[in-house]
Parts: structure tokens; sequence; C-alpha cells
């Protein structure tokens, strides 16, 4: 026998009244629906049933995270409560959190499964699109929950094979993606685009883990990532014309090595004869 759903209209007002809220107020709201707390506006099954919801789940998750990481404002200490006892309440809260949370993963789980379908069947021109905008973090209000959702959907082993070929070629020629802006300064535009290459950088990171897991769980070794030939290839792209002359001059210099030994060779040759005779 399932369990009884409330109320969809009721469920519906709590979603409206929740995405109304600051975020203070959230927080606040999320804190004492986890502690057990009652709201007298809306039933506790209403209320759990509106944070889980597709169109505030990614606001509960948000809103959770940082209940964890201030957990002492979340649960401030009482007065002539002793250390341990606060500490025991701590814990004990921390168990509720998490309890809490699950549902709200399970939800922003199950929409990155279908906002990776989205991503996939994009052309590249609009994949590329949604990924600048992802990293940029300055778009998405269309859809909630982006955030959350395509970070997941990105990184999906199904799509992350794509993101990071966009994210090589955005990191190699950002200026491409990132043009400048009318009447933008120098100093303006390379501002943003060192910052879009440094969240580049760091969103590879994820991917290649991402990648590697894909790798590892039909049990072969991934491989690790060649930095120095990375590092090259950046460089190579940044300064083309001072990397190609290093690199004339490396051949020239292994051309000359290789002239080197075998001059040495003939020499021992023509000892090695000599001697014999």
């Amino acid at each position: 026998m399932t369990d009884a759903q409330p109320p969809a209209e009721q469920v519906t007002a709590e979603v409206r009244r929740l995405k109304e809220m600051s975020h203070q107020a959230f927080f606040e709201a999320w804190a004492t629906y986890v502690l057990g707390g009652v709201d007298r506006l809306a039933p506790r099954d209403v209320q759990a049933a509106a944070f889980r919801s597709p169109d505030v789940a990614s606001r509960t998750l948000a809103a959770a995270d940082r209940v964890a990481r201030e957990l002492k404002t979340a649960l401030p200490r009482r007065d002539g409560e002793s250390k341990r006892e606060y500490q025991a309440r701590m814990n004990a809260f921390r168990t509720q959190l998490q309890a809490a949370r699950q549902p709200i993963v399970d939800t922003i789980e199950d929409l990155a499964v279908d906002e990776a379908e989205y991503l996939a069947q994009l052309d590249d021109e609009a994949f590329a699109a949604e990924w600048l905008a992802f990293v940029q973090q300055v778009a998405g209000s269309t859809r909630p929950g982006r955030d959350y959702v395509q970070g997941l959907a990105f990184r999906s082993p199904e799509v992350a094979p794509r993101t990071q070929a966009v994210a090589v070629q955005m990191r190699r020629v950002p200026e491409q993606y990132l043009p400048a802006k009318e009447g933008e300064s120098r100093k303006a535009h390379h501002a943003r685009v060192t910052q879009l290459r440094s969240r580049l950088e760091a969103e590879l990171r994820f991917l290649q883990y991402t990648l590697n897991y894909s790798v590892a769980r039909w049990g072969r070794m991934p491989t690790a990532p060649n930095h120095r030939l990375q590092a090259m290839r950046l460089l190579a792209e940044k300064y083309p014309e001072e990397f190609s002359q290093l690199l004339n001059a490396v051949r020239a210099d292994a051309r000359k090595a290789r002239e080197e030994v075998r001059r040495q060779r003939r020499y021992e040759k023509r000892a090695a004869a000599r001697q014999a005779n």
C-alpha cells in the first residue's frame, strides 16, 4: 500500500509560497522543517512534497548545503547547555539533515537525466551556447534548478565526452565564444576571458573524473592526463610564433645531435678497421 499523497492544490500553493520567499526566509524554513518544527501555514507532508518538487528542489538543495555549512547558525547553543549536550544535538541534527536531503538529491538526479537527454539532442552551436551559459552562471532562469541539474547533466557519462570537447575548444579560443562587448575596454574583456578560462579549467577537472569513472567501471585503468603535452599545446596556441621558433631550434639541435652520433660511429668504425689491419 502506497503512502497517501498530500492534496495537489496544497502542494502547489506551498511551492508558490516557497518560491516567493527571500533566501534567508527559505533557509530558515528549511532548517525549521529539518528540526521537526511545524509551519502553521502548511502541514509537514505538504512541506515535504513542496521542498522536493522540481520547481523548488534546486533551491532546497542549496539551502541544505548552506545549513550543513552553517550548523551553529541553524542550531544555536542554548543557555546553560553543556558542550557535550550541544554536540549531541549537533550530531542528531546532522543525521536529520542528511535524511531530509536525500529525497531532494533524488529529485535533482531525476531532473538531470531529463536534462541530459535535452542536451544530447542539441546541435553543436546550441550545445556550446548552453555550456557557455552554464559555465558563466548567468542564464537558466527559464528552467528552475539549472545550476545543479545542468551540472549533473553536462558531467553525466553520456554527455561528458561532448562537454569535454567543447570545453577544450573554448579554452583554446575563448575570444571566439566571449567576444568583447560594445564599449568594453581591453582590460575588462581580458578579465572576463581569464575568468572564463579559470572556470573551464575547473570544469575540465570534473569532466576528467567522470570520463575516468566511465573507463574504470569497465575494469580498465584510466589514462593519466599528459600535463606536459597540455601545457605545450597551450603555449603553442598563446604564443604561436615563439613556439614555432623554439620548436625549430629544438629540432635543429636534435638534428645536430644525430649527425654527431653518426660521425662518432663512423670514426669508431674506421678506427676499428685500422686496428684490424
